[in-house]
């Protein structure tokens, strides 16, 4: 019989093992040129998975994605800002984050740095399970190096910003946009857009500020973070940074909970009837707003290059090491 051949054993069946085992092992990213992804997202208790497709082929039946032309620059230039600084240099994997945590992780220090770019994000996200392990590490590497060579960076930022979980059962830019601002994604504001990237990468944790209406501290520092980082790497025009000074989200909040140099500013033109003092502000406003947030000593940690490392308050640092990196 042919199953008790040399061949059969010595040649035949290691081969279709290693196949198979390659087939699952490396994340199918190059169906993403389809147009759709099938994909198991979590509930909202973090283990029971759930059936979704989406896509911008999807798109044209449903709302629920918005495509790269409609997506508010602000929202891409936070996601940047604060998750991946090297995105446009990289491929796919940032070696220098990687020997950073390598090297932080032999010293056990107490500082702990997320070392995922954007693009093994995607994969994660799109192809893989939240599950802490070198194996599934390794799948999201490779993964992360296939998706870059075949896909280009604002599409990546596209799939990215619509499958990514925004709260609980909330996937999707779009989907986060209705359920916070009660708006389509397209017309989101660039302070907006900052905050909802803010709760990332752990929004069932960080979403209270925007769920209550309510902002917390440490809501403020991620934002002044992410704001302080977009001015730096110039990645947004002067109108969003004035707005992102503004911190103009769309609904009231307590004004004595800001720092001062993020209380909200009426836009010019609602001053210009007003007295020295006003106008004084107004004019404190036009500044280039690049030296509006140049005021670092107040800010600690700035992050400079990647990822939610930069978070370094003691909450935001577990909140980061648990949230399935």
């Amino acid at each position: 019989m042919r199953i008790f051949s040399f061949y059969f054993w010595v040649l035949q069946l290691p081969l279709v093992v290693i196949f198979f085992f390659f087939v699952w092992f490396i994340p199918w990213v190059f169906v993403l040129h389809l147009g759709f992804l099938i994909y198991f997202p979590y509930k909202e208790d973090g283990l029971t998975r759930f059936f979704r497709i989406t896509g911008p082929v999807i798109g044209i039946f449903s709302k629920t994605w918005v495509n790269k032309k409609e997506i508010p620059n602000a929202c891409k230039a936070a996601l940047i800002a604060s998750e991946d600084g090297k995105f446009y240099q990289h491929n796919g994997i940032d070696i220098e984050s990687i020997q950073k945590i390598v090297k932080d992780k032999s010293k056990a220090t107490k500082q702990k740095r997320g070392g995922s770019t954007i693009t093994q994000q995607l994969v994660k996200n799109a192809f893989l399970s939240r599950d802490r392990s070198y194996i599934r590490k390794t799948r999201e590497l490779i993964g992360a190096i296939l998706l870059d060579a075949t896909i280009a960076k604002d599409k990546q930022i596209e799939w990215y910003l619509n499958i990514v979980e925004f709260g609980p059962n909330t996937y999707g830019l779009e989907n986060a946009a209705q359920r916070y601002f009660k708006i389509d994604a397209k017309k989101l504001s660039p302070s907006q857009c900052v905050a909802l990237i803010a709760i990332l990468p752990s929004p069932k944790k960080w979403n209270q500020s925007l769920e209550k209406k309510k902002l917390t501290q440490f809501f403020i520092h991620r934002y002044r973070q992410i704001s302080n980082n977009i001015i730096e790497m110039h990645i947004a025009s002067r109108k969003e940074k004035i707005d992102i000074k503004q911190m103009n989200l769309g609904f009231s909040y307590k004004k004595e909970n800001l720092p001062q140099q993020f209380e909200p500013v009426p836009p010019p033109e609602a001053t210009e009837n007003k007295n020295a003092q006003n106008s004084s502000e107004e004019e404190q406003i036009k500044i280039d707003s690049t030296d509006k947030f140049k005021d670092n000593s107040q800010i600690e940690g700035q992050v400079k290059d990647t990822t939610p490392s930069g978070v370094d308050s003691d909450e935001s640092l577990n909140d980061i090491e648990n949230s399935d990196e």
